[in-house]
């Protein structure tokens, strides 16, 4: 039984290190916790010289705007804090869809284990 139980485990190894050698699982895996993209980094940097702006024209020219300059640099923080929780939902998203694809896999092996234990009982008999 030691004998069969350690086959399936480097079997198992074996199907764990070709899944992270696929190509296609190395970048779904980067793009959720990886590094920024271009778009984003773009994106950071046109928000935050909004944002600069929007507080500079608020503090040197008061009197020309009043404070439409400070409402508009408060409205792009709100959408940029919307815009994190809604790139967080979707890690959080895609992280429990790899815990399940993981946990289905472990529940098939095992329950492949479990019969073939069966199997290699039955026939010591």
């Amino acid at each position: 039984m030691e004998k069969i139980s350690q086959e399936y485990l480097e079997k198992a190894e074996h199907e764990v290190e070709e899944d992270f050698q696929d190509e296609k699982l190395q970048k779904m895996l980067g793009s959720l916790g990886g590094k920024p993209t271009k778009k984003d980094k773009f994106f950071n940097i046109v928000f935050l010289v909004l944002v600069i702006g929007l507080f500079a024209i608020e503090l040197f020219w008061r009197r020309l705007v009043g404070t439409v300059a400070l409402d508009f640099a408060i409205l792009l923080i709100s959408l940029k804090l919307i815009y994190l929780m809604h790139s967080q939902a979707r890690v959080n998203h895609y992280q429990f869809w790899i815990l399940t694809a993981i946990e289905m896999k472990t529940t098939m092996l095992l329950e492949q284990m479990q019969k073939s234990s069966i199997e290699y009982d039955k026939d010591e008999e």
